[in-house]
């Protein structure tokens, strides 16, 4: 749920609506078509669609106009029930002026139910996350194609249940519909908003697209499809016409063709919809759509015949209504709401309608050209035009990626207010500055007793010794004395960084050495053999150092079996990036490297954490915290490594926003990281934090005694070493290791 115990948009309610207003569609554009062509024929419908066009250009300003001022929860229901009350009135007209009435039900089928049909799928869309609607969306479409088949079914039964000449009373029972859409819309709730310092001001459709790269291309992609759209529609009516005639068979007919089309996009909203959207990506799941149409238009060059042309009219609705509608509307999901609001409708009526203006002005100067083969023109020209729309739906997971980016970060700005006007994330939170090992505090040492004999700085025999004798003191006298660092001393000096007291002072030592120490700092962090209390501590080492040789040394530190090594080398790596960005990894390994981390055991996955935050004595009872922690630990490592290959800015609010208590936020992140990632490593991340973790359970018992254990290996190999070399220099002199 979302933060501030927002309620939903009942399930059973969207549905139930999208059945009944689809329901109504279907049966209207029967009852619309049936009417206007008994009336005025085919020849007078060009000019008819282009009049539809301009006053749903009209209506969709207004209904812009209307749901900014009053938001779609308040302003969707009573427009059905106008809608509802308006159709009433037209049943009356239709009767007493057949000619009039059929005008008039054009009129509002065509602009007054696009503007509802658009302001439901708005309602809808700021009630759902993306990932939610990629869920939803299917459902509530299939249950609107349900509604689909139901209206055909009414309207082609209408006289058997009404009687001969009663088709203007359809128009009664569709009226009864749409107030029935008006009753269960008024279950959708009022979302929340974060709070503002004042009211945000209507901002002007044209503004908004001006401004807005992203609505202008699915401006683009909805005049272009219904251009191709009204060119189908008006060669399948016209030869619907020249084949059955002009007489009250046109009502069955349209009603029968409409409710098999709805059949068949009832089952690929069912069973591909949701599939496509999430193997395929919305930009090849919206393409479908045109392409085929392309192709079809085409192929249908060689028999234009009716059968043909009602094949590639019904192919076209089928894939509008289920693939292309389940894209098209998921696009909507994260676009910020002043912006959905002010240019939704006005894209979905006034391009669709512009749309229509187009496919009627070619199909009108088609049939005004004399001598020319107006169905293999217009054929032509539909799969030239559905070409360009396929080419430019493709561009929609391009486009997507940076919408969802877009709305994390405003979403992240009205949840994590900073107080400033731009929002911006704690520098700790993501940019990943290398924080090296806490500063020991400095041990008050004796002075050296008079008769010690003197340092021989040039003898590096001597500080061999010195650096070996595992004495305190003597070591970090040698230590000081040697600046800069003699490059024979370089490997007993690397060992001491395992000694934790004498750690600054030995890594202060290797910065100052004469020679480059970047190769064998390498070595010994690629080496699994070297202990892991000096692996650890060399990516701070590396990271002082710089240079591309540190970062190949960094890379190969990602491969290591230990999390901790893995996770300082990441933090350097991307501390190295941020400094000097022409050091930065090739993306191909860093994904790489992501991936390995996203195959672990969500139980591993959920167990990591940093050496330096955990000490045996830890007590029990705050377990259950430090296993939390642990599991932000992978993830901030995961974090880490996507910063060297993804842009900061979104990256650090879905990183915040996964640890919120937000779940739109947390599902637009999740969203964000899907799009970004290549070869599913989204869906691996997102199993990994929306799923709990497999395996067996173990008991706290079992989980801390494992704790205890992997901290307690490091002292006890660093004392068997410190044995093991306490009996070499028994045997063969005096050099000892440097352990405590």
């Amino acid at each position: 749920m979302p933060a501030g115990g927002d309620r939903r948009f009942p399930a059973w309610a969207a549905m139930a609506t999208a059945a009944f207003m689809m329901s109504h569609q279907v049966g209207g554009k029967s009852i619309r078509d049936a009417l206007f062509l008994q009336a005025f024929g085919a020849e007078r419908l060009p000019a008819m669609v282009m009049t539809a066009a301009v006053v749903s250009v009209l209506l969709g300003v207004f209904g812009a106009r209307l749901f900014s001022r009053f938001s779609p929860a308040r302003a969707v229901p009573w427009s059905f029930t106008a809608s509802g009350v308006l159709q009433l009135a037209e049943w009356r007209l239709v009767e007493s002026n057949p000619s009039l009435g059929a005008v008039v039900v054009y009129l509002h089928m065509v602009a007054f139910g696009a503007v509802l049909l658009s302001s439901f799928w708005l309602l809808l869309s700021e009630q759902l996350d993306p990932i939610e609607a990629k869920k939803r969306i299917g459902r509530i479409a299939g249950a609107g194609t349900t509604g689909s088949v139901l209206g055909g079914l009414l309207a082609a039964q209408w006289e058997d249940l009404a009687g001969a000449g009663q088709e203007a009373a359809l128009l009664g029972a569709l009226g009864g519909i749409h107030l029935i859409c008006g009753l269960l819309l008024a279950q959708a709730p009022r979302r929340a908003a974060a709070p503002r310092l004042q009211p945000e001001p209507w901002i002007s459709p044209r503004k908004v697209l001006r401004s807005a790269p992203h609505l202008r291309h699915l401006a683009a992609l909805v005049a272009l499809g219904t251009t191709t759209a009204a060119i189908i529609d008006f060669l399948y009516k016209r030869a619907a016409t020249e084949t059955l005639g002009r007489g009250d068979g046109l009502l069955e007919f349209f009603a029968y063709f409409n409710t098999g089309v709805a059949l068949v996009s009832f089952a690929l909203q069912t069973l591909a919809s949701r599939r496509a959207l999430e193997s395929a990506g919305v930009g090849r799941t919206v393409s479908a759509m045109p392409a085929v149409v392309s192709g079809g238009s085409l192929l249908a060059l060689a028999a234009p015949l009716f059968p043909v042309i009602a094949g590639l009219r019904a192919i076209e609705a089928m894939l509008r209504g289920s693939l292309f509608r389940a894209g098209y509307e998921l696009m909507y999901t994260p676009i910020l709401p002043s912006e959905k609001r002010a240019a939704k409708t006005v894209i979905d009526v006034g391009c669709d309608r512009l749309g229509d203006a187009l496919g009627g002005a070619v199909c009108q100067a088609a049939l005004l050209l004399p001598g020319v083969p107006v169905t293999g023109m217009l054929l032509v020209a539909t799969a030239l035009i559905a070409a360009a729309n396929t080419w430019v739906a493709r561009q929609l997971d391009r486009i997507y990626v940076q919408v969802v980016e877009r709305g994390l970060l405003h979403r992240a700005a009205e949840v994590f207010p900073s107080g400033a006007d731009d929002w911006t994330v704690d520098r700790e939170l993501l940019e990943s500055r290398y924080a090296a090992a806490p500063a020991v505090k400095e041990v008050k040492r004796e002075a050296p007793a008079p008769a010690a004999p003197p340092l021989l700085l040039d003898d590096a025999a001597w500080c061999l010794a010195e650096l070996r004798s595992g004495q305190e003191a003597r070591v970090r006298r040698a230590l000081e004395a040697q600046r800069p660092l003699n490059p024979v001393l370089v490997p007993a000096v690397i060992d001491l960084l395992a000694w934790h007291s004498l750690y600054s002072a030995a890594r202060e030592a290797l910065l100052s050495a004469r020679a480059p120490v970047t190769g064998q700092l390498g070595d010994r962090l690629a080496d699994a053999k070297c202990d892991f209390a000096i692996r650890r501590r060399i990516p701070s080492l590396l990271l002082a150092l710089g240079g591309r040789r540190a970062v190949q040394a960094l890379m190969e530190g990602l491969g290591d079996e230990r999390f901790e090594v893995r996770f300082r080398c990441a933090r350097a790596l991307d501390e190295l990036a941020c400094r000097e960005p022409g050091l930065k990894p090739p993306a191909e390994a860093v994904f790489e490297a992501v991936e390995r981390e996203l195959s672990v055991d969500q139980n591993i996955w959920r167990s990591r954490r940093l050496l330096t935050e955990q000490t045996p004595l830890e007590p029990l009872g705050h377990l259950d915290e430090v296993l939390k922690e642990r599991a932000d630990r992978s993830l901030e490592h995961l974090f880490s490594l996507l910063a060297l290959v993804l842009p900061r800015e979104p990256l650090k609010a879905a990183f915040r926003s996964l640890h919120s208590d937000d779940a739109a936020l947390q599902a637009l992140a999740l969203e964000y990281l899907d799009g970004v990632l290549p070869g599913g490593l989204g869906a691996k991340l997102r199993t990994i934090l929306e799923q709990p973790a497999g395996g067996e359970a173990r008991s706290v018992d079992q989980v801390a005694d494992e704790l205890l254990k992997s901290h307690a290996s490091i002292e006890m190999s660093l004392l068997r070493k410190l044995r093991q070399e306490g009996t070499e220099s028994e045997r063969g002199g005096d050099i000892r290791g440097p352990n405590t």
